[in-house]
């Protein structure tokens, strides 16, 4: 029987069709300490209004977005949403330094930065007077306190909220059908230790290759 590959783009979208309530994957809550199930569908739902939320934002073909922050559900929203628009996104270490922050985000042009947790915001946001791209930190984790003078980060529940829309899903099902192998999926940084770090890109080919 001829197997049929997806691309990054629609892959999620596709697989919750086949497997629609079964789970698809597992995280822990840190507050329960259990580990709580995540389905297809649920996994689906969300990189479609992640992905909406991104062109409300008037993310671009090709244009590159930080994710700084360790394993979380949301990232993986993130990464498969921006396939889904054609974006690339741009990982960066939980641990990063500001300074290194600082480095990739202005090396990169990055616009729209997602962060995990506290460590991850304190950071993003005391570097984002010195990158002059930087204009939105989205945070993932609802507890994160921002602090008073900060009036662009929003969190990501407030970022996909009511973001799908008639218009948005004619747009985003046009940039799934136009993704391309050749179009860029990641840049990843190195970690500098002999200079600067430099970006490694990897195509969608990449990916599709070791699929």
């Amino acid at each position: 029987m001829e197997h049929v590959f997806f691309h990054l783009g629609e892959l999620v979208q596709q697989k919750a069709k086949c497997y629609g309530n079964r789970e698809a994957l597992r995280h822990r809550d840190e507050q329960t300490a259990k580990w709580l199930p995540i389905t297809w569908k649920e996994v689906a739902c969300v990189v479609e209004q992640t992905a909406c939320a991104m062109l409300a934002n008037n993310v671009g073909v090709q244009e590159k977005m930080g994710v700084f922050t360790q394993n979380m559900p949301q990232g993986l929203y993130t990464d498969f949403a921006a396939f889904a628009v054609r974006a690339i996104t741009v990982p960066l270490y939980a641990t990063s330094s500001a300074a290194q922050v600082q480095y990739i985000v202005n090396d990169a042009k990055i616009r729209i930065m997602f962060v995990g947790e506290q460590q991850q915001y304190d950071v993003a946001s005391c570097v984002m007077s010195l990158c002059p791209t930087l204009e939105k930190i989205v945070i993932f984790d609802e507890r994160v306190k921002k602090n008073p003078q900060d009036i662009t980060s929003v969190y990501f529940s407030e970022f996909i909220k009511d973001s799908v829309t008639d218009d948005r899903k004619k747009m985003l099902k046009e940039h799934r059908t136009q993704l391309s192998e050749s179009d860029v999926a990641n840049i990843l940084y190195t970690s500098g230790t002999t200079g600067e770090p430099k970006g490694v890109i990897l195509l969608h080919s990449n990916f599709m290759a070791q699929f």
